[in-house]
């Protein structure tokens, strides 16, 4: 099958990209900065630029592209870019797109999970047939949240009460390489990581690892989807899937000297 696969070089479809490779089937990146990959195609969600071209003699789309890094972009990229995508990908005869979401977003309040919802409801448009697979934080996420947190020199201040359930972002991509392979399924099972657990815990595990010995105090954050976080919003307590725990994530990314 040949794959196009948006955001190809991110944390998730960067291993998209291999497995699908590795089963012998054609992965074609689709990135801002293609520079340097093998099969890579510049494309712009937001602009349309290199859309067709990176769909030309495409099958199916992995779309895990999404503007985690530039936010306030997020309706033009994420929205209208999908909306974009989407309909070109019909004009290519694309049979099937997998998109990649986020667990719990209905009822959050957290901008960014607003804007994933919206695109979602784009991809639900039947534009092209399509599968929606949700899941939990990435363990590389997880240290994207704890560094933002860590920039004060002498205290570790975070949200202590959050619960998050991490899951590795190779398991995930797994699932999402066997779902592009089949048929279009519409909504399906969160995927989950194998525990959920507090910010706290996941913080002082993470400053273990880095050595790090600031002192771990609470940061109160007077927002809605702070407390939605801490009741548990963005957890899949009956779906857990994933097998490493963040844990053994951790022991591989720093190991013991």
């Amino acid at each position: 099958m040949n794959v196009l696969v948006t955001g190809g070089t991110g944390t998730l479809g960067r291993h998209v990209v291999t497995l699908l490779r590795q089963g012998g089937h054609r992965a074609r990146i689709m990135s801002r900065e293609p520079r340097g990959h093998v099969d890579a195609v510049k494309g712009d969600l937001r602009t349309g630029a290199g859309l067709a071209r990176a769909l030309s003699g495409m099958d199916a789309i992995v779309h895990a592209a999404s503007a985690t890094r530039q936010p306030l972009r997020g309706w033009s990229v994420d929205v209208r870019g999908t909306r974009r995508l989407l309909g070109l990908a019909r004009e290519a005869q694309i049979k099937h797109v997998v998109y990649v979401s986020i667990v719990g977003i209905d009822s959050s309040t957290y901008p960014y999970h607003r804007t994933k919802l919206k695109t979602e409801a784009v991809v639900r448009g039947d534009i092209v047939p399509w599968s929606i697979l949700r899941a939990t934080q990435f363990h590389e996420f997880i240290e994207v949240v704890l560094r933002g947190f860590s920039r004060l020199p002498a205290v570790f201040a975070v949200p202590l009460s959050w619960q998050l359930q991490p899951v590795d972002s190779k398991e995930v991509a797994q699932r999402v390489v066997d779902i592009v392979l089949g048929q279009p399924a519409g909504i399906l099972p969160d995927f989950g990581g194998p525990e959920i657990r507090e910010l706290q815990s996941l913080s002082q595990a993470w400053m273990l690892a880095r050595k790090d010995n600031r002192r771990l105090v609470n940061l109160n954050l007077p927002f809605k989807f702070s407390r939605q976080f801490a009741d548990g919003l963005i957890t899949s307590p009956d779906h857990k899937e994933g097998k490493t725990r963040f844990d053994e994530y951790l022991a591989e990314r720093y190991p013991m000297s």
